[in-house]
């Protein structure tokens, strides 16, 4: 039997050891580093989030072993994010844009090209319905909603309705 010092000593030791006996991959951030990066209140809810972003492709997961203050080892993921993005935040708010169409160029929407020819949106439609012109619909962000199918109408078409006759 060892001596009860050295016992004591050993688990002193376990007891005491760190995060940097398993310290987290160059470039990778524990739920609780994007829980301070999200400025997330709970854990919990940084988990659930670094999940979802790793589901939809914006985050790269890998399995980490760690030492709690108790001295057990457990398992957790650590994520880090995927190019373009640097930063778990950034990819987190570039989430719709990531899953955004690209709408062609040529295609605007009413609103926008109300203000651009300075006619009410309800003249604007008004003579669409008239012309009888179909619009195609793309997914687009609409701020921190998320995203919309919005109607789009090829610029030339609705130019032709306000040419000078």
């Amino acid at each position: 039997m060892s001596n009860p010092a050295d016992i004591i000593a050993r688990l002193m030791r376990e007891l005491t050891a760190s995060a940097e006996d398993h310290p987290c991959p160059a470039g990778f951030s524990t739920v609780d580093d994007i829980r301070v990066e999200l400025r997330m209140a709970y854990t919990r809810n940084a988990s659930s989030r670094a999940y979802d972003l790793f589901r939809r492709g914006l985050l790269e997961r890998k399995a980490h072993q760690f030492k709690a203050k108790t001295g057990q080892c457990h398992k957790a993921y650590v994520y880090k994010p995927v190019s373009p993005y640097r930063s778990i935040r950034e990819a987190s708010e570039g989430l719709f844009a990531h899953q955004a169409d690209t709408v062609p160029k040529g295609w605007v929407r009413v609103v926008d090209y109300c203000l651009s020819i300075r006619v009410s949106d309800v003249a604007l439609r008004n003579r669409i319905a008239r012309a009888g012109l179909k619009p195609k619909y793309y997914k687009t962000p609409r701020g921190i909603i998320g995203l919309h199918q919005n109607a789009y109408y090829k610029k030339t078409e609705l130019d032709r309705l306000f040419a000078k006759r």
